[in-house]
């Protein structure tokens, strides 16, 4: 019997312009008429997260940056794990050396040393009033002093290869392990690394999520289409991959449906709760 269903957003649940049909919306409910939690799973950070799960008209448990932060609900954070400063000075001076593109994010904002506005074209609100991003930005020539003098804290810290520099994602990853082993290296997407605190993880933050409402390990489906995906879906009851997904997800998953522009998610839910009625 499935409890809770762990979706990851971009490239599975929103489409490729990064939009949420009302198709997969209608879907999503069905889930809550049949008992089923949903959590969305994210790379992203919390408040975009949030902004989607709002769109759904639910205020459901959410998962951002990796698994880096959990929340019951879009006001209680039930689970955190930072990058340290000293891990994140490391980082800044590894991506200046070699001038690559760098960003990274604490609970609500974007920081960076540059202005690279087609990094954050995915997160546009349909609002043509006000603030028209979800979530806020810092950009200066020291993006580590801001977020010391707010006195926050790192959830994920990103790089972007061969934007300025020729150097690969598999050297770049090399290159980082050379001075911390301990780091969690995923990706979202071919194009960015993403790195996160040591035992950071989806699946990790699905379980502080699972303890909390009472929900047992093996009563857990999930679905996804990325690196960062993998952790969640080899330890699901349950785990699905959208068509466009890499191969590697492809290969652990149980069931592969349609692709994130062929609502695949929403053939993927109707399979979780027929499958929960065949029980």
């Amino acid at each position: 019997m499935i409890k809770l269903f762990a979706i990851d957003l971009d490239g599975t649940t929103l489409d490729n312009q990064s939009r949420l049909d009302n198709k997969v919306i209608e879907a999503l409910k069905k889930l809550d008429e049949n008992g089923i939690k949903f959590v969305f799973t994210s790379g992203r950070a919390k408040p975009s997260v949030d902004y989607l799960t709002y769109l759904t008209g639910f205020d459901n448990p959410t998962i951002a940056n990796n698994g880096a932060i959990a929340s019951i609900n879009r006001e209680n954070i039930i689970y955190e794990n930072y990058l340290t400063y000293k891990n994140i000075e490391k980082l800044i001076e590894f991506c200046e050396n070699y001038k690559l593109l760098y960003q990274f994010y604490d609970h609500d904002t974007y920081y960076s040393n540059r202005v690279c506005p087609e990094r954050f074209n995915h997160l546009k609100k349909r609002s043509d009033y006000g603030m028209n991003y979800q979530v806020n930005f810092s950009f200066s020539a020291n993006p580590l002093n801001e977020i010391k003098n707010r006195n926050s804290n790192v959830l994920k810290f990103q790089i972007f290869p061969k934007e300025y520099n020729k150097l690969s994602k598999d050297r770049i990853i090399e290159e980082i392990r050379k001075f911390n082993k301990n780091l969690y290296i995923t990706s979202s997407n071919d194009k960015v690394i993403e790195i996160m605190q040591k035992n950071v993880s989806k699946y990790q933050a699905i379980c502080e999520v699972s303890d909390y409402l009472g929900i047992n390990r093996d009563e857990i489906a999930a679905i996804g289409d990325q690196d960062n995906d993998i952790p969640m879906l080899k330890l699901a009851k349950l785990s699905f991959a959208v068509e466009n997904a890499i191969d590697e997800v492809k290969e652990i998953a149980d069931v592969i449906v349609g692709s994130n522009d062929e609502f695949g998610i929403v053939e993927a839910i109707d399979i979780v709760i027929k499958s929960n009625k065949d029980v």
